[in-house]
């Protein structure tokens, strides 16, 4: 009986031994983890300059949606752009206070493609028109007008627009008359 006690007896603690993990077995864990989640970091890395890239392109491609657009309808349409964003406008008539058919801009607000763009926090606009940079207080104003504009007949305003962010990434867009574009990285 005395043996079968014993038995009984190094049965139970070597179950209690094994209900779970030792602090060895969890540190090894934790720094395979660790490891692995440093090499998908590696792996990945930092795509703010992808991005910005990614942002620049889609400028180029919604610009040259807007050129099509405007011949096709023989509308005048216009880019405004703020610090951190960029609206399309066209040329539109309106009723002033006087009863009087003016010609105004206005945001194309019925068109989910040439709608407000707005960028990422951390992501600004510097726009130069003919060499000088454009201040963009001037488009809280209340009558507006586009800093780009995109003619029926295709001719576009040429303009220089840099993308940079807080870091030291910066994307360069050229636009010429034509309508072609360059996007050069500077950083």
């Amino acid at each position: 009986m005395i043996f079968q006690s014993h038995k009984f007896a190094r049965h139970s603690s070597a179950r209690n031994c094994n209900l779970g993990f030792s602090l060895l077995e969890l540190l090894v864990v934790i720094v395979i983890i660790g490891i692995a989640v440093s090499f998908a970091t590696l792996a990945f890395g930092d795509n703010q300059a992808e991005r910005m890239s990614h942002k620049s392109q889609q400028l180029g491609a919604l610009i040259d949606l807007a050129k099509e657009q405007a011949i096709f309808n023989s509308q005048e349409l216009g880019l405004l752009f703020t610090k951190d964003s960029y609206s399309f406008y066209k040329m539109g008539s309106a009723v002033n206070k006087k009863k009087e058919e003016v010609t105004i801009w206005q945001p194309i607000e019925d068109d989910r493609i040439l709608t407000k763009r707005t960028l990422p926090d951390g992501l600004e606009y510097e726009l130069f028109l003919e060499g000088i940079q454009v201040t963009f207080a001037a488009s809280k104003l209340k009558e507006i007008t586009p800093h780009v504009f995109i003619l029926s007949d295709g001719s576009i305003s040429p303009f220089e627009l840099k993308l940079t962010d807080k870091a030291d990434h910066t994307f360069k867009m050229i636009m010429a008359e034509n309508g072609k574009y360059e996007i050069d990285a500077i950083n």
